[in-house]
């Protein structure tokens, strides 16, 4: 499945009966495991409320599901209230030429499946090289948090993020 060269403006919402911000685009476990070559390519997430990236799971199948074998290449993200990329499932996902800026929290929300295993969270990122940018606290996909460190900040203080502007 491809995803590619779509623009989102001002996505990422708060959703009121989780109590936690989402991302402007989303990939969801809620029926089974996802294993399918997911492609997300070229696409751009301009001024987020929160997230711009989230993988997860629902809360009552997180040990029952996870998502796989999705790759996020040549996007450009410019905003985040918080993250670039949200996990709270178990699985992974590789990324390849990401840029971001202006990101109001750490680039990357590892919950995992929320077990907190000694071992690291159960989701798993793989930086293919070529990912740039972030916000206050540095490099978006920091090497600290390769492949798998706990990042979980599961209600972090949103930053409004300035509007977009050219590249």
């Amino acid at each position: 499945m491809w995803i590619t060269n779509n623009t989102t403006v001002r996505a990422g919402t708060y959703e009121l009966n989780w109590n936690i911000g989402l991302g402007a685009i989303w990939i969801y476990a809620l029926e089974k495991s996802i294993n399918a070559d997911i492609e997300v390519v070229g696409d751009n997430f301009l001024d987020n409320t929160y997230n711009a990236i989230m993988l997860v799971s629902d809360f009552p199948v997180k040990d029952l599901y996870s998502i796989t074998n999705v790759h996020f290449k040549d996007i450009k993200v410019d905003g985040t209230g918080t993250s670039v990329v949200s996990a709270r499932t178990a699985g992974s996902a590789s990324f390849e030429n990401v840029q971001a800026r202006n990101v109001g929290a750490v680039g990357v929300n590892n919950c995992g499946s929320f077990h907190f295993t000694p071992a690291g969270s159960e989701f798993s990122l793989t930086d293919l090289g070529g990912n740039t940018g972030g916000g206050t606290t540095g490099p978006w996909l920091a090497p600290w948090e390769l492949p798998n460190t706990i990042t979980c900040n599961d209600r972090p203080p949103v930053v409004p993020p300035p509007p977009p502007s050219p590249w």
